[in-house]
This record gives structure tokens, sequence and C-alpha cells, in this order.
């Protein structure tokens, strides 16, 4: 089995821009991306809903909004290079219209601005339609 940071490097080299990302230990999961990250001088930005969005080691932005850390990815875009936003938990924004149309949006762009929305969270079960 891969490790997640394995399956990371090979996902954000074929440009995937939205890698959903399973885990019961975000933490340990945030850890190895950071590493990963450092060891391919990528960027890492985080958010989530208690801390908002956080670029780098001491700089946050205090962002309760889901849909802050969304747009403002298009702006985190560094030439030559690659920028992941993790995203702990945003499985339970996933029933709003805006947040879906967002990231959406963001994927797109992704793929030419090299932003990449590896998300972790927990399984997402949705009831089938009649």
């Amino acid at each position: 089995m891969l490790k997640l940071s394995d399956s990371l490097r090979e996902h954000i080299a074929a440009a995937f821009p939205g890698i959903w990302i399973e885990s019961h230990e975000h933490e340990e999961a945030l850890r190895e991306i950071a590493c990963l990250c450092h060891d391919q001088k990528w960027s890492l930005a985080t958010w989530d809903i208690d801390k908002g969005l956080q670029c780098g080691a001491n700089t946050a932005l205090a962002a309760p909004d889901p849909l802050t850390a969304i747009r403002a990815l298009a702006n985190m875009a560094v030439p030559e290079s690659s920028v992941l936003l993790v995203l702990p938990n945003y499985h339970k924004f996933l029933g709003s219209p805006e947040i879906i149309q967002a990231l959406a949006n963001a994927l797109q762009t992704g793929k030419t601005k090299r932003t990449f929305n590896p998300t972790t969270g927990r399984r997402v079960s949705r009831a089938a339609s009649n």
C-alpha cells in the first residue's frame, strides 16, 4: 500500500486538482502532507472553521466562512510550483450549493494554476434520491 505522501505526490504530478483523503487522524495526515510540501518546495495552506485560513507557519486569516478558503486559493498560485490547500473536515459543508459551485470552479482553475485541494474527512454517504 502506498504511503499518503507517495500517493499525493503522484496525484499532484498528474495534475489532479481535487483529492479526497479519508482519515480519522487528520493531524497525522497533515504532518505528512506538510513534510511532502517542504520536500517538494510546494506551498501549503490549511483551513478549518475554528482556526481559519493558515498560510505558512505564522500567518492566519480569521475566516470562519468556508467559502473564503476556496476563493482565496486562486490568489495563492505560485509560478513554477504547486500550492496545496488542505481542508480538514470540509465534508460537513458539502451539502451547500454555494460550496459545491465554488469548489467546482476552484478545481477547474487548479488544473492550469497548479492549485490543489486535498480534503481530509470521513466517508461521505449520500441518500439515494428516488
